[in-house]
């Protein structure tokens, strides 16, 4: 197997591929997207947990990802977020400008999917796949809330894991703790990604390479977060901008962590087509044919 061969072409395709104009894209319409996103994924983890636990849970896991900085200015704005409205109409325009609002970020990250991997859904389907990516995207929502409920449960069982630990030996279970911690946080960033290419873009494509490819992206999104992280901070961007510091921050961390998704979906694709399994459209798409000009790549 030539991996050299596909870390290569990953690179060659994804330069020529323009990822940045859709991490913009991404990064746009994640700020729109966050309080329905937010709310939507509250209330399906409060459903079996205090909704303050939830929140609090919640902080730490985007914390941990995102920084204190921006993670206080989410926190902001998962406060503020209003309500849906005492009437009935109110309850039912408020609840579908919700999900339309959430979702949209999942319909522009599958867009970049889809022109990464050379696909494109067919014209004639065009209502019917609104209704489809929508749906889509909603699903993607529920399992983040249903991954947000399964992360409070480890939780609780891993402090039980630890009074255990220290019960039995005198020091060391801070770090047994610690990894256990951070095996579990890369398994369900895995299972996020694995998710994101396996059911977002109009593809088919194996689960092997699914796996392979999320991890990948996992890997390099765990590495692009402290670097990300360490460039922010010492940045100084947050005081250009004044009172809207925090939101440029987060708004920058997203761009640049979408650029990291949109390569590990290039390197999944680069790796289907040369190692494992070409990657197919679906019935309500077409493969998108790539010929070269003077100008360089051209989609047909």
């Amino acid at each position: 197997m030539n991996y050299w061969k596909v870390i290569k072409n990953t690179v060659k395709e994804f330069i020529a591929d323009d990822p940045m104009s859709y991490s913009s894209s991404i990064a746009f319409y994640t700020i729109f997207s966050l309080p329905a996103i937010l709310i939507i994924t509250v209330s399906i983890a409060s459903s079996a947990y205090e909704d303050e636990v939830v929140r609090n849970n919640l902080m730490e896991q985007i914390q941990s990802l995102f920084g204190a900085t921006s993670a206080e200015e989410i926190d902001k704005i998962l406060a503020n977020a209003d309500g849906l409205g005492d009437s009935v109409i109110a309850k039912i325009i408020g609840i579908g400008t919700l999900i339309f609002s959430a979702t949209t970020v999942f319909v522009s990250l599958q867009n970049g999917l889809n022109r990464i991997w050379r696909i494109k859904p067919k014209p004639e389907k065009g209502f019917i796949k609104f209704i489809v990516n929508r749906l889509l995207s909603l699903a993607m929502i529920i399992s983040i809330g249903f991954l947000l409920l399964v992360s409070l449960v480890v939780d609780t069982l891993i402090v039980v894991f630890n009074n255990i630990l220290s019960e039995l030996f005198s020091g060391g279970t801070y770090y047994i703790v610690s990894a256990v911690n951070l095996g579990f946080s890369l398994a369900i960033i895995t299972l996020v990604f694995a998710m994101i290419f396996k059911i977002l873009p109009d593809a088919k494509v194996e689960w092997r390479d699914v796996w392979v490819g999320a991890f990948v992206t996992t890997v390099l999104f765990t590495l692009g977060k402290y670097l990300i992280g360490f460039y922010l901070g010492n940045s100084s961007l947050s005081n250009a901008y004044g009172a809207a510091g925090s939101l440029v921050l987060l708004l920058v961390w997203v761009y640049y962590s979408s650029v990291i998704v949109l390569f590990g979906a290039e390197f999944t694709f680069v790796y289907s087509k040369e190692i494992g399994h070409k990657i197919r459209p679906d019935k309500g798409a077409v493969i998108v044919r790539q010929v070269e000009s003077e100008e360089g790549n051209v989609n047909e």
